[in-house]
Order: C-alpha cells, then sequence, then structure tokens
C-alpha cells in the first residue's frame, strides 16, 4: 500500500514540478536575470528527474510491488508528500504572481 501512495506522489509531485517550470518560462522574462536564469534551470532539472521517475512508474506499470519491511516506504510517502506539497505551493505562488503581473501591464 505505501508503495502505491509513493508512486502517486511522485507522478503528483512530477506534474507540479513540470507545471512550475512551464509556466514559469513561458509567463516570465527569466532570461533577463542571473537569478531568473538559475531558477528556470534548477525548475527544469527537477521537474526533469521527477517527470523522468513518474515516467518510468507509468512504463512499467511498476504501481504496487513486493511488500517492502522496515522504515524506507514509510519515510518515501513522507519525502514525496513533502515535495507534492513544497512543489504546489511553488506553482500556486507562480500564478499569483504571474496574475498580478498581467493586472499591472493591463490596468
Amino acid at each position: 500500500m505505501t508503495q502505491l501512495i509513493g508512486n502517486i506522489l511522485i507522478i503528483v509531485s512530477a506534474v507540479f514540478g513540470v507545471g512550475s517550470a512551464v509556466l514559469y518560462g513561458t509567463c516570465f522574462p527569466w532570461w533577463a536575470t542571473s537569478l531568473g536564469r538559475h531558477l528556470f534551470s534548477y525548475q527544469v532539472v527537477i521537474g526533469a528527474a521527477l517527470g523522468l521517475w513518474a515516467g518510468r512508474v507509468i512504463v512499467l506499470g511498476v504501481w504496487i510491488g513486493p511488500p517492502e519491511s522496515g522504515s524506507w516506504p514509510w519515510i518515501r510517502v513522507g519525502f514525496f508528500a513533502a515535495i507534492a506539497w513544497v512543489l504546489g505551493h511553488r506553482l500556486v505562488k507562480i500564478m499569483q504572481a504571474w496574475r498580478e503581473q498581467r493586472r499591472e501591464e493591463n490596468p
């Protein structure tokens, strides 16, 4: 059960990570500053890594495997829950900044 929950959280994290990179890359002039370039490249790398992992889960169909013992499955679930939460929050913040930017451009 923990493997299924962890795999779902990996996919959710990947969607949030890729979504953040795409939204930031298409809606903001990230290329204008060194910090913008750094943030964009960081988001792309995180989104790509999570997307690769999620793609493996989906393509290979490894949704549920043999049960793992010990605390590792719960550590994995907690870790990916935190990643999904942080990337989801980042996506919300990027969307809020984009809306604010549009309001300033079109008063």
